[in-house]
């Protein structure tokens, strides 16, 4: 007996790979554009984290001390 989901689980690597290349962008490239994303995407959070967050956090509390005033 063959066991249909394994045997489709062990080819999806091969498959995702020629049809990467069938599309026109060969391997390198998409490795090249993937590491252009996940470097934007780091630099994203690490500016929302380290400077947009403390803004607003600063900007509330200096409304909320003008409130009490």
């Amino acid at each position: 007996m063959i066991d249909y989901p394994m045997e489709t689980v062990k080819t999806m690597p091969p498959i995702a790979i020629s049809a990467i290349t069938l599309l026109g962008i060969p391997l390198n490239e998409w490795v090249y554009i993937l590491t252009l994303i996940y470097i934007v995407l780091q630099i994203t959070f690490f500016v929302r984290e380290k400077v947009i967050k403390p803004w607003l956090h600063r900007r509330v509390n200096a409304r909320k001390s003008k409130a009490q005033a």
